[in-house]
């Protein structure tokens, strides 16, 4: 029984961290629709200079998957402060996401 646990514990895991993953992405998609549509612009100083080359997409995604397998490693051994933090990652991730969609509305 403690094997099954362990393993829906598991599947949520890499179902939280798909989800991530997909919101790090539609941030990414959007924002990009967003800057070069004019209607917003880039506040974070350090990605201003990736967004003019073209490469913000490239670095959103491969952060997210840096992300998303590192937080998988953390899960081996502490699974707990893992499932939290993901929790926590993609709950900003979609409000960044609704936040971003308001300002199409």
């Amino acid at each position: 029984m403690e094997q099954l646990k362990i393993g829906l514990s598991n599947y949520r895991l890499r179902i939280l961290l798909g989800a991530l993953f997909a919101a790090i992405a539609a941030d990414g998609v959007i924002t990009i629709f967003l800057l070069q549509n004019g209607l917003a612009y880039e506040a974070n100083p350090f990605l201003t200079y990736w967004v003019e080359r073209d490469a913000f997409l490239a670095l959103k995604l491969t952060g997210g998957l840096l992300v998303s397998l590192y937080l998988a490693l953390l899960y081996t051994r502490h699974p707990r402060l893992s499932m939290g933090v993901s929790t926590s990652a993609l709950t900003m991730y979609t409000a960044i996401v609704y936040w971003n969609l308001f300002i199409l509305i």
